[in-house]
């Protein structure tokens, strides 16, 4: 399904802008030919990548600087649709008025010389702001229930790859470290590739410090380079996994809880099941907090008396308009803080995201500091 709908994504992009664009440039016919070379090279990069060097249809074993020029062709394409289809429908009434079709035809062209350059360098801008170092984000969150604070240092997302090495990932250790927190949660997606390749770039999370432990959660891509390799080095790192299992970290304040990816059939490892997860916790009102990396768990979290569950996957939706479509695949749920019934749901931008669509505007990159305060506290 991904496949297909790339190629189809591709090809709308190719034919939208040789249509829109180059096809109507005064130029020499073999110029326009040459101008089909990077618009293919964009619309289809990742089939593109793939054939020619090989390795993940995602993760293509290309040179770092092909892959980065390939993709920054491929969103400002995306974007400079986007553009265009706007720029037809705030000019469609003119289009209606064939008198001021000289008018039209020029402003059409002069806002047309415009679109290129500006979706080049917003997609520039976007990729900087993707490899970006995350900043802390503070969000308190009202328990019932709850007798005493309790803090907690979320990560999610981090995909490590050969972008994002173990300097990246000192400086998230740093970050994180200083905020103190009781507890330290990691909601899945730790990496993009193979421990012999990326080990070392996880290497600083053994240095995450908390005063009730480290725990996590995998997320769908931890299951697409050797799952069961990458758990056992990372739980050497001192990172406790929550494999549809609960802990009572500390003095007890919260039921700590974590479910296994829906993308773990694909491993032949165990699915979510928040019920066999929940089994045995204590009968009282001590709140139950969820892992979960997808949102879209909500409404079998709710079914089960869960008051808090924590997700990424998202990662914010990135920028508006794929936000809202993001929004559409994970139930509503994409950015910030929800509620449906009794339970709340905390959905991170995440620590970093997959490079294989690097690109964040107006969404930025999180360590999310969450404050668990009782009902009436503050």
């Amino acid at each position: 399904m991904f496949i297909t709908s790339t190629l189809l994504i591709g090809l709308i992009l190719f034919v939208y802008t040789l249509w829109r664009i180059i096809w109507p440039l005064p130029m020499r016919w073999w110029w326009k030919v040459l101008l089909c070379l990077p618009l293919g090279a964009g619309a289809f990069r990742y089939p593109l990548l793939y054939a020619v060097y090989g390795g993940h249809f995602f993760r293509p074993d290309c040179p770092m600087w092909v892959e980065l020029l390939c993709s920054w062709l491929f969103i400002s394409l995306i974007i400079l649709l986007g553009l265009l289809v706007v720029m037809e429908l705030l000019l469609l009434p003119l289009r209606l008025l064939q008198r001021r079709w000289a008018f039209f035809r020029k402003l059409r062209h002069t806002l047309l010389a415009l679109c290129a350059p500006v979706a080049l360098l917003t997609a520039a801008w976007g990729m900087y702001q993707a490899f970006a170092l995350p900043e802390v984000k503070e969000v308190s969150i009202h328990i019932p229930h709850l007798k005493q604070p309790v803090s907690m240092a979320m990560l999610t997302d981090l995909h490590a790859d050969r972008y994002k090495q173990a300097e990246f990932f000192r400086e998230v250790v740093n970050r994180t470290n200083a905020l103190q927190a009781d507890i330290v949660v990691i909601t899945g997606d730790f990496e993009d590739g193979h421990l012999y390749d990326l080990a070392p770039a996880l290497a600083p999370l053994r240095h995450l410090e908390s005063r009730w432990g480290v725990y996590a959660v995998d997320g769908n891509h931890d299951y697409f380079s050797g799952h069961d390799a990458w758990q056992r080095y990372l739980s050497k790192l001192g990172i406790r996994f929550l494999n549809n299992e609960h802990v009572l970290p500390g003095p007890g304040h919260i039921v700590l809880a974590g479910v296994t990816d829906p993308a773990a059939a694909r491993d032949n490892c165990p699915p979510p099941d928040i019920g066999q997860e929940l089994a045995g916790r204590p009968r009282d009102n001590t709140p139950t907090v969820l892992l979960a990396h997808q949102p879209r768990m909500a409404a079998r979290a709710a079914a089960h008396g869960v008051q808090l569950q924590l997700s990424g996957h998202t990662h914010g939706g990135q920028t508006p308009g794929l936000r809202e479509l993001v929004a559409r695949f994970n139930d509503g749920l994409v950015q910030g803080l929800y509620h449906r019934q009794d339970l709340q749901i905390y959905v991170a931008n995440g620590t970093s995201l997959w490079s294989g669509f690097p690109f964040r505007l107006f969404t930025p990159a999180e360590i999310t500091h969450i404050h668990l305060l009782p009902e009436n506290g503050k």
